[in-house]
Order: C-alpha cells, then sequence, then structure tokens
C-alpha cells in the first residue's frame, strides 16, 4: 500500500456506554454498573477500582470510563478465548475508511493531469513572484483592544495608535516608542523586536501588513485578534534561488498537482448543491460528545448534508466520530458553527468523490483489501498481547470467565494506579459490543460515587479520567477532512 495505516490508535480513552433499554426497571441494576460476556461489574467492585488512587476524582464521568474499560476488555478477552486468532471479530469498521480513501486515490490518478514540468525559467518566475523562503525582521507598538471595549474606549486606542503611528513615520525613534507605548511583555522591553519571521507564523493581518513593508517602513494601523498594531520593518531576508531551486521545484509540483485536484472537485461537486441542514451542526456536536448514542433507523437515517443525488447522515457521522479519539472529538464538540459547517461540507465532498470513483468502475483489489485487513487484524492481536489477555488460563478452582475477570480487573488496577496505558480499541469495541452484547447502568454511578467518597480522606482530587487526554490550552479547531483525493505524490 502506498500510505503506513494504523488502525487502532493505543493514547485515547474508550467508547462511550452504551443506554439502557426503555423497558428495564428502575431498581433493576442499581447494584450492577455494567455487564458484558455474562459478567458483571459491581458498584463495590468499581468503587474498589477507583479506590486504587486517591488522587482520582470520585465523579460519573470517572466511574463512565472505568466501566467502559471493563466493557471492552472483557469483551475482548472474551472473542480471544473463542477464537485466539479473532478470526470472529470483523475488522471491516477498522478498514473501510481506508477502503474508501484508496478508490478516490485510484480516481485521482486516473482524471488528474496537471502539467508539472518546470524549466529553470518557468522556476525563477515562480521564485520572483512568491519569494520562498521570506523572512522579515519587525519591530511592533501593540495596543490590546479588551474583546468588550465600549466605544469610548476603542475611539481612545484608535486615537493614540494613530498618532504614534504619524509620529513612527514622521521618524520618531521606534524603539523608544514601542518601550515606552507597546503592551506586548514579550518584546515591550526589546524596542518591540520581534526578531525574525516567515509566513505562516503570525496572525494574518499582522503577516499581511508586515510582509507588504520594505525595510524602514511604517504600516498604517492594523488591527488582529490580539489589538492595534503598529508595524516597522528592519530587515527582509531571501534565500539565494540556487540554494533552494529544487526543494522549490517540488514544493511548486505540488501545489500545482493540488490546485488542479481542487478545480477537479470543484467542477464534480458544485453541480452537486451541497447543503448543510438545518440544526445539523448542533446534532453533530450531539453526537460528538456521545457516539455511542442509540440512533435509532430513523435518527441515523436522518440528512445533516443534503447534495444532489445523495445525503450525508447522522449515522455516517456517528460511524466517523466513533472512529476518532476522545480529543479529536472534544474539538468537533467545541468547533463552532463556521468550522463544523466546513467540516460537514468536507465530508458531503468526499462521499461524492467516493460515489465517482465507483461510478468509473474504480476499486480496490482483492489483494488491497486483503493487505488491509491483515495488517488490521495484526494490530488488533497487538493490542491483545499488550493489554496481556491472550491465552488466559483459570487457575485452580476458577472458571474462565472468572478467569477473564480476574485478568481484566487487574489491567484497570494497573491502568488507574498509572501502571500501565490505557488500550482503547476504538471502531472495534463497537463491533464486539454488537457481536457480544453489553449494557452499562449508569443510574449505579452515583452509589459508587458515594461509596468511593465515603471511603476517602475529605481531600481535594486532582481532575482526572482514566483514558481521557488531559487538559489543555486551546487546541486546534477541527478542520474539513482533507479530500482523499490527496494521496503522497510520486
Amino acid at each position: 500500500m502506498r500510505k503506513v495505516v494504523a488502525f487502532i490508535a493505543l493514547t485515547a480513552a474508550a467508547a462511550f456506554a452504551a443506554c439502557e433499554s426503555f423497558g428495564q426497571a428502575m431498581t433493576s441494576h442499581t447494584d450492577v454498573v455494567a455487564r458484558a460476556a455474562g459478567l458483571e461489574l459491581t458498584v463495590d467492585e468499581t468503587a474498589a477500582l477507583l479506590a486504587h488512587n486517591p488522587r482520582l476524582p470520585a465523579q460519573a464521568e470517572v466511574v463512565e470510563a472505568i466501566a467502559n474499560l471493563w466493557v471492552d476488555y472483557v469483551l475482548l478477552a472474551t472473542a480471544v478465548t473463542k477464537d485466539t486468532a479473532l478470526a470472529s471479530v470483523s475488522v471491516e469498521p477498522l478498514i473501510k475508511p481506508f477502503l474508501e480513501q484508496e478508490v478516490v486515490w485510484k480516481l485521482r490518478d486516473k482524471v488528474i493531469k496537471a502539467d508539472t514540468l518546470l524549466d529553470d525559467a518557468e522556476l525563477r518566475a515562480l521564485y520572483e513572484a512568491q519569494k520562498p523562503g521570506l523572512q522579515v525582521r519587525a519591530r511592533h507598538i501593540l495596543l490590546r483592544l479588551p474583546a468588550d471595549a465600549t466605544p469610548a474606549q476603542r475611539d481612545s486606542l484608535t486615537a493614540l495608535s494613530k498618532e504614534l503611528r504619524s509620529r513612527a513615520a514622521a521618524g520618531a525613534d521606534f524603539a523608544k516608542l514601542a518601550s515606552e507605548y507597546s503592551q506586548d511583555p514579550g518584546s515591550a522591553q526589546q524596542g518591540g523586536d520581534l526578531g525574525f519571521f516567515a509566513r505562516g507564523q503570525m496572525v494574518a493581518p499582522f503577516e499581511e501588513a508586515a510582509f507588504a513593508l520594505e525595510p524602514g517602513q511604517v504600516s498604517e494601523v492594523v488591527e488582529s485578534p490580539f489589538g492595534l498594531h503598529i508595524i516597522k520593518v528592519e530587515e527582509r531576508k531571501l534565500p539565494d534561488f540556487e540554494q533552494v531551486k529544487e526543494s522549490f521545484r517540488e514544493q511548486a509540483k505540488v501545489e500545482r498537482q493540488l490546485k488542479a485536484e481542487e478545480a477537479y472537485i470543484t467542477q464534480l461537486t458544485e453541480p452537486r448543491n451541497i447543503e448543510v441542514e438545518e440544526d445539523a451542526l448542533d446534532v453533530a456536536r450531539e453526537l460528538a460528545k456521545k457516539p455511542a448514542m442509540d440512533l435509532g433507523g430513523r435518527a441515523a437515517s436522518r440528512t445533516l448534508v443534503s447534495y444532489k443525488g445523495g445525503a450525508f447522515t447522522a449515522g455516517e457521522f456517528q460511524d466517523l466520530m466513533r472512529r476518532f479519539q476522545p480529543s479529536q472529538r472534544a474539538r468537533y464538540a467545541s468547533a463552532n458553527d463556521e468550522q463544523l459547517d466546513a467540516v460537514l461540507n468536507g465530508m458531503a465532498r468526499n462521499e461524492i468523490l467516493v460515489e465517482e470513483a465507483k461510478k468509473q468502475g474504480l476499486e480496490v483489489t482483492p489483494v488491497e483489501r486483503d493487505s488491509l485487513a491483515r495488517e488490521a487484524r495484526r494490530q488488533l492481536e497487538s493490542a491483545v498481547v499488550a493489554a496481556q489477555l491472550k491465552n488466559i488460563q483459570p487457575q485452580e478452582g476458577e472458571t474462565l470467565p472468572q478467569a477473564i475477570e480476574r485478568k481484566v480487573n487487574a489491567l484497570l488496577e494497573g491502568i488507574i494506579k498509572g501502571e500501565r496505558n490505557v488500550l482503547p480499541l476504538g471502531p472495534i469495541a463497537y463491533a464486539l459490543r454488537e457481536q457480544f452484547g453489553a449494557q452499562i447502568f449508569d443510574r449505579a454511578f452515583p452509589a459508587v460515587v458515594a461509596k468511593a467518597e465515603a471511603s476517602r480522606p475529605a481531600t481535594p482530587p486532582t481532575p482526572g479520567v482514566p483514558g481521557a487526554a488531559p487538559a489543555t490550552p486551546a487546541q486546534p479547531a477541527p478542520q474539513p477532512p482533507a479530500d482523499t483525493s490527496t494521496k503522497p505524490h510520486k
């Protein structure tokens, strides 16, 4: 295959819980947290697991995470004991997106004929126009503009910024002005000096203004998310053409290829009138938060994005979310409307590309499919070995289910203590639940929390959930999925 495929991410938390059926009696499962493959995880057992790490908060979400890990590992161990080769476990959920990607790559190879031959004269002309590797050294004065600034505050800061700009343009010492007025603590003490930077390192309005200036020139007042800037460029440096010629040639080829691909995709998808449906963004966010939600046939077929001749549905979006790590899903759940709209548009475009590839008779060969399946199964088997769930043998007086329960509880104990890594199963977890059945009873969570709290001293815990990504500063927003026509270029 032309791309190394990783099917099982070993760095994310397990899937969310399956919902209880509506008809179960309210008093039926108050002592049972989870049930899978004939085994039960009780309130007492869950509280005992939680007790292995007193710094882990006794919260319902932590109990849910433990229950999900328990279900997944019990089902995986059960599958292994029934069939050590795991031949009965379908890897289709793992390889499906890669099968679709492969046929779209074949479509790209067939229909995209970009002219990527560039002689030195053409390349030099592009070099002069694009100035690859250009860096500028600039100083700036920043006046911070609060997001909730009143009109009077904005007028006052705008007037001050214009005055400072006029003084700088008239020849005043820019470094002194920056030291006195700039509210950028990182550069003010250096006279506003930001050093050299390339394109892509600054926010767009600042970058556009800075790269438009020649050395010695001062910009007009520039507004960015940080506030109001006055910029002065001190130096510009550009690598010599001969130094960058070959790397720039490859970059130019890739850019031509990508432009040709985008032109083809636009020509193919524009007539299909892609439209994100009303309330689709809210539905998508909810599914990103709860990918295990039981949609039912009608809800699963609900259209999120319509296009002429087809639709991208809630069920399809749910399948996609189930393949993602929790940290990835969190980005979709917190994305703003513009970002999520672009994501859904991209998913519809990908569907149209897959459809077109199949229409043109492009298919994954049996050899390619088998290769993907073997690699997926190999990684699944590696996960089993890493979890020490292979070749489980009952001890004296112990049944096989009891041996499975013992091994799974030992694995969870190690994870909760921080001695073992979480081993989530991704989409395989959902396939195992469908095959063997599993339930998680959230009405038992409060009993676990109460029992765990009662056994602990009254000290504030450190936030955290087994297998969940740690809290981090604002993460990059989800981007529209890359059109799967793009693959490594030869």
